[in-house]
């Protein structure tokens, strides 16, 4: 287990910030990180991702472990990795970003639904997948992959609640990404922090028994 995954599966909710007004992104960051995450995953197509990358890095340093979520193309890849991104998910296999991350040394977790694609994803350099969307397969089927799959690292991504994200990582996933069941709309809406945090100390609370 390298590094980057080790410090996911120590606090194994990782918040995905997609599409969050960057006016409150620092606002929400914090609320996270007071609740106790070590890990953030930024998507890309949200507003000024790149910003909200480096502000976090510069504001937090190695604090928390910052990330970019779905990086569609090496472009994207490559706007993420120079912003800070200190790892890089994608919602599918794309076997040129995997390349390219593991060219430029900074571990990337791709997308995968199968068996052999997560095969072709460690295989092509990747450090861990990404199940998506893992509510469909279910908690079982990591429990059933990990099987013959040991070696590899699972995040569990898609569906995952604060009622069955503990599920998942008592299957074998090393840590579960969660969007909008966790960042609520209607607590960013409110501007309600303590709410966030208190949310995010919610699901990490759920998971510390595992």
């Amino acid at each position: 287990m390298t590094m980057v995954i080790e410090q996911l599966a120590a606090a194994p909710i990782v918040p995905i910030l997609r599409k969050v007004p960057y006016e409150k992104s620092a606002s929400i960051v914090k609320a996270l990180i007071d609740g106790g995450v070590t890990s953030i995953e930024v998507t890309m197509e949200s507003e000024k991702a790149a910003e909200i990358i480096a502000e976090t890095i510069d504001a937090y340093g190695a604090q928390v472990l910052v990330g970019a979520g779905t990086v569609l193309n090496v472009e994207d890849c490559q706007r993420a990795i120079e912003a800070g991104a200190q790892f890089i998910v994608t919602p599918a296999l794309d076997e040129d970003v995997v390349a390219y991350a593991a060219e430029q040394g900074v571990p990337i977790i791709p997308g995968v639904f199968t068996p052999a694609e997560m095969l072709r994803a460690v295989k092509l350099g990747a450090e861990a997948i990404k199940l998506f969307p893992a509510s469909v397969l279910g908690p079982a089927f990591i429990k059933d992959v990990k099987g013959p799959l040991s070696h590899i690292s699972i995040m569990a991504t898609g569906g995952i609640t604060a009622d069955t994200a503990t599920d998942y990582l008592k299957a074998g996933a090393v840590a579960v990404g969660t969007g909008s069941a966790l960042l609520k709309k209607d607590l960013i809406a409110a501007n309600d922090w303590d709410g966030l945090k208190k949310e995010t100390e919610k699901w990490l609370q759920a998971v510390q028994a595992v």
